[in-house]
């Protein structure tokens, strides 16, 4: 199953524009640039920027004799493909300049100007630009990088969630965020949380993971246990062993 953005990043990527997926962590920002090069039959690269991500990282670099040493972006810069740049908000501003003349077609690489393929395509992702106190290490971009990218904001889908773990998974993952909702938590419960307890319900190592993913905040956890008391015993019909546990599933759906 496809996140529920993915037809309108389709679109914008298949027409060359490039493109900035910005959410939450573990919202398939990644998986879906991922979605959209295999959709396009197109090859996909991709760097994670940090701090320490340089120019050569991204453009190659000419040796000590003189001879030019390639990166992915020259690659993809020459045949077409996906590039995807992962996190550029955590990637150093002065790095980032040298994509400005992407707009214009063109890169400027150490051994020359290099005239973009017609398949190639960029992608970029970031964290929400006004939540950076929460994302330890990370840049708020400036106006120049985000005015050449046309933005996707990319939320939670729960369609997609419930397609990767069990329906009793979700129920507990979407309990916990109603809670940390409730006290106005800044915690984020992502896809990612969903399936290491999916994991961990088949290793029979739930305990205590939920108190970890809250923070350890006794009042957040006590909300989410008056949340799954609340929850059916059985999440499909067929299970209901009484009559009093289909007509608690059918109250609850509805």
């Amino acid at each position: 199953m496809q996140h529920h953005m993915y037809d309108e990043a389709f679109r914008l990527v298949e027409s060359g524009m490039p493109v900035l997926l910005t959410g939450e962590k573990g919202s398939g920002k990644t998986t879906l640039a991922m979605q959209i090069a295999e959709g396009l039959e197109l090859q996909f690269f991709n760097i994670s920027m940090t701090r320490q991500t340089t120019l050569s990282h991204l453009l190659g670099f000419m040796s000590v004799n003189g001879t030019y040493v390639s990166s992915q972006l020259r690659k993809v810069a020459e045949e077409g493909g996906l590039f995807l740049i992962d996190e550029i908000d955590a990637g150093d501003a002065n790095v980032l300049l040298c994509l400005n003349t992407i707009e214009n077609g063109f890169i400027s690489f150490p051994d020359g100007i290099i005239q973009l393929h017609e398949n190639f395509r960029l992608v970029a992702t970031s964290n929400p630009q006004d939540a950076h106190d929460s994302y330890v290490g990370r840049n708020k971009l400036d106006a120049a990088t985000l005015d050449r990218f046309d933005i996707i904001d990319i939320d939670h889908d729960d369609e997609l969630e419930k397609t990767l773990v069990e329906f009793e998974t979700f129920q507990h993952i979407d309990a916990m965020r109603k809670a940390l909702k409730s006290y106005n938590s800044s915690i984020v419960v992502s896809m990612r949380d969903a399936v290491r307890l999916q994991n961990r319900s088949k290793l029979g190592l739930t305990e205590g993971f939920m108190f970890r993913v809250c923070g350890k905040n006794d009042l957040v956890m006590q909300k989410y246990e008056e949340f799954i008391a609340s929850m059916p015993k059985f999440t499909d019909q067929a299970k209901c062993k009484t009559f009093e546990d289909l007509h608690e599933l059918l109250n609850t759906k509805t």
